[in-house]
């Protein structure tokens, strides 16, 4: 297995995935109906249960980890075929935080990415898994990342929450999340209007980079 405590450790034992598929490693049928590559990949690969904590997925090592399917293109690169989502926006408490210490920030600093093929015509657990490697905001990418999240930020602390649109920003966006109507309304800050609720997510394109 891995050291959960040292992200060393579990990027090697992800490592073990490439040029594979989760058909390999998962040995229980209970994952086989499931439909989701993530859920299993936790599940059955890593022997965790998903969650929607604050914290990283391995907390102790200060490791997010995110599977994102990719397609191949005709001049042998990879493009991804989605967005990433990360955590729920709660308008009701980001608005006091700063980037630093902000839940997104502690949540997806470190994230350990798992890149798989996808294929309409296989099963999710037959997907090839082609790229696993770890990724830390720095540089020129967390000084994007920064001004993004500062502008969503202040268009809730503006009571503007319900107008947030991932067109606003460059890396990273807030992504509508849930069905829609109703049902999908939040409580804002500062605003009697409800706000559709939102996750941050990095943007197909900015995947693409990282790619």
């Amino acid at each position: 297995m891995f050291d959960s405590s040292s992200p060393t450790s579990i990027i090697s034992y992800a490592k073990k995935l490439e040029g594979k598929t989760l058909n390999e490693f998962i040995v229980d049928n209970k994952f086989s109906g499931k439909g989701k590559f993530g859920q299993t990949l936790e599940e059955g690969y890593f022997n965790y249960q998903p969650n929607n904590n604050s914290s990283p997925d391995f907390i102790e090592a200060g490791l997010e980890l995110k599977s994102c399917p990719i397609y191949k293109l005709s001049n042998n690169t990879f493009k991804s075929k989605e967005r990433v989502s990360l955590n729920i926006i709660n308008f009701m408490k980001v608005y006091n935080e700063i980037f630093e210490e902000s839940s997104f920030y502690i949540k997806n600093s470190h994230i350990l990415f798992v890149f798989y093929l996808y294929d309409s015509e296989k099963f999710f657990l037959d997907y090839e898994i082609k790229l696993v490697g770890d990724w830390k905001l720095e540089g020129n990418d967390l000084v994007i990342v920064k001004q993004d999240w500062i502008f969503i930020n202040n268009k809730i602390k503006s009571g503007k929450a319900h107008e947030l649109s991932e067109g606003d920003t460059f890396y990273l966006g807030a992504a509508t999340k849930g069905p829609g109507g109703d049902a999908s309304k939040r409580e804002q800050p500062f605003s009697n209007i409800p706000a559709r609720q939102r996750a941050y997510s990095y943007k197909q394109s900015y995947v693409n980079h990282i790619l």
